[in-house]
């Protein structure tokens, strides 16, 4: 449609999906949570990504954003620490290996539980605290002050460590940003979130192995860990003084000490929010940062969403009568009944007791006439039903009066009413809400248009049977080397999927050739292969932005070529053994 001076009258909008000018030269990373199962393939992401290079360097080392979230930050942690230290990702790898492997966590932290000689320095005697102390102990001893530490700087600029604390019902980040002070003197490093601000000097004290309590202590499993009660130990000194912490925020709200911090995954499972945040944060560094961002629509030019959450949840299923035998079809005036015939029968039994001679019999019916009598009346407390056993507790007789509805019901029918609201919400906590919260923190990114052609979701499940199946027929183009990953990947995939959501690996999960934590290394190994790959060629391949890939350098094209190339010779050996590389981590 056009106006008289013959000009389209439709409003041309700038299209903000544009590929990356310099595709691979920053990168951020954010692992989600999932038990060892996330551990180890986020594992397997990083040590794949060492051995890949864009421009002579490794694309994990251009990693400039780091968010984890639950187990995702066992690996997170383990590698900042190691490569702060001067450490390389071979030495991360066989640290993270070992403790996954070799540590029996749940027997440790339950002797260290029950151990009186453990709980003299104040910190609770609770299930999270005796695990974050086994952390400390075996795995990760090291304080949260060693990320500030100048001597040795890391390709790191952002890095998040996500929980989420039940005062204000917000996102708790243990972060440390590259972003020097403002003019004002104060810092962007918000360690909490925009109510509670944690100090920096105090933050540094705190334990590397609390940080991994926080953000991996799931609902039902552990109880919340509290801030700063449960942060403190011998060596810490600032930790200790109250008197440090802010105790008001900025809109008049206070703060109430202790917090208690739970499993990050409650919020946002895939740690996203913290990279959008510490994304934005990146386009205010100085002009000494400038290296470490892109000058583009965004200042990292990949991200890499390394999710190990099943795509689906099982399906509510409701609990049935027949699943409660012989009691299922009594109720309250049955237990009445019952207990009025066991008084009558053990009453009968005492008095035969005096007439017979014989000893045995006199034994025997008066055992069998007092077990009669404690049975009945038992029988008859509970015989009071819902409403009598109400009263006791002073429930207002308003109520009382309703309940005696229930009382009629048979057992089968409350059994199934309580057992169907206890499955229903506990699925409700567990899967819905988790799964909303995750697809609000995706539409933060692929709700973005200049996110689209940026992003890389590497999903444990991509490469199953099911989702191959649905990859052919959603994007027929695609090369077949990858649209037909093999039975061999398909299959490991799988085996990976199978693992639930736990802090150990059982002892069939740990023997034998490709076993379970070397199945989901090498599932993180040739998932993130596959992901780049389909990346070149669904995006920076593709027709839809050939005019932005068009404006590549040929250096870059050939950047570009190469990597590919290097990619498809690796996808080539992983659809021969799936597990060929983590053979050589392994140094099989």
């Amino acid at each position: 449609m056009e106006n008289e001076s013959g000009e389209s009258s439709l409003v041309r909008t700038k299209r903000k999906d544009k590929l990356p000018k310099q595709p691979f030269n920053n990168i951020a990373i954010s692992l989600s949570g999932g038990g060892f199962r996330a551990t180890a393939f986020h594992l397997g992401v990083l040590a794949y990504l060492s051995t890949k290079k864009w421009d002579n360097v490794t694309l994990l080392e251009r990693t400039r954003i780091l968010s984890t979230v639950s187990a995702g930050t066992f690996t997170g942690i383990k590698y900042v620490s190691t490569i702060k230290k001067g450490g390389t990702i071979q030495d991360c790898y066989k640290s993270l290996y070992d403790f996954m492997t070799k540590c029996d966590l749940v027997a440790e932290a339950l002797q260290y539980l029950s151990e009186d000689e453990h709980w003299h320095e104040g910190r609770q005697r609770t299930l999270i605290n005796a695990f974050a102390s086994i952390y400390h102990r075996d795995f990760e001893s090291e304080y949260f002050g060693l990320l500030w530490d100048e001597s040795t700087s890391i390709h790191l600029k952002e890095i998040s460590f996500n929980a989420t604390e039940f005062n204000f019902s917000l996102p708790f980040r243990f972060q440390k940003s590259e972003r020097p002070k403002h003019k004002g003197g104060s810092t962007h490093e918000f360690i909490g979130n925009r109510k509670i601000h944690i100090p920096i000097d105090i933050a540094k004290e705190i334990r590397l192995s609390d940080i991994i309590a926080a953000t991996s202590c799931f609902p039902f499993g552990f109880e919340p860990i509290n801030f700063p009660d449960d942060f403190i130990h011998h060596e810490a000194v600032k930790l200790k003084d109250k008197s440090l912490l802010p105790y008001n925020v900025y809109d008049g709200d206070k703060i109430e000490y202790p917090i208690g911090l739970m499993d990050g995954a409650i919020d946002d499972n895939q740690g996203v929010d913290a990279v959008v945040v510490a994304e934005e944060r990146m386009k205010q560094y100085p002009e000494e940062l400038k290296q470490f961002c892109s000058e583009d629509e965004k200042t990292v030019d990949l991200y890499i969403i390394s999710d190990v959450s099943p795509p689906d949840m099982e399906s509510y299923i409701r609990s049935n009568t027949d699943q409660i035998p012989l009691v299922g079809k009594w109720n309250f005036d049955s237990l009445k009944r019952y207990g009025i015939f066991s008084v009558c029968l053990g009453v009968a039994c005492i008095a035969l007791a005096f007439l017979v001679p014989a000893k045995t019999a006199v034994i025997g019916l008066s055992i069998f006439g007092t077990i009669d009598i404690f049975v009945a009346l038992i029988l008859l407390i509970f015989s009071m039903g819902i409403t009598g056993l109400t009263r006791k507790f002073g429930v207002p007789d308003f109520v009382v009066r309703r309940l005696l509805h229930f009382d009629k019901l048979k057992f089968g029918t409350l059994y199934n009413m309580f057992v169907n609201r206890r499955k229903s919400a506990a699925k409700l906590i567990t899967d819905v809400f988790i799964k909303q919260m995750k697809w609000f923190s995706f539409e933060r990114v692929y709700g973005d248009p200049a996110w689209k052609p940026r992003l890389v979701l590497n999903a444990t499940r991509k490469l199953t049977a099911s989702e191959v199946e649905k990859r052919r027929r959603k994007y027929p183009d695609l090369s077949a080397a990858l649209k037909e990953p093999g039975e061999k990947i398909m299959e490991t995939a799988a085996k990976a999927m199978s693992m639930g959501t736990t802090l150990w690996f059982t002892t069939e999960e740990l023997g034998g050739d490709n076993n379970m934590p070397d199945t989901l290394i090498a599932c993180g190994q040739f998932t993130i292969c596959f992901n780049t790959l389909e990346y070149i060629e669904r995006h920076l391949k593709n027709k839809k932005y050939q005019q932005d890939y068009d404006k590549y350098t040929a250096r870059t094209k050939r950047a570009i070529d190469q990597l590919q190339a290097s990619l498809m010779e690796d996808w080539k050996k992983f659809k021969e053994d799936p597990y060929w590389q983590v053979k050589e981590w392994n140094g099989e």
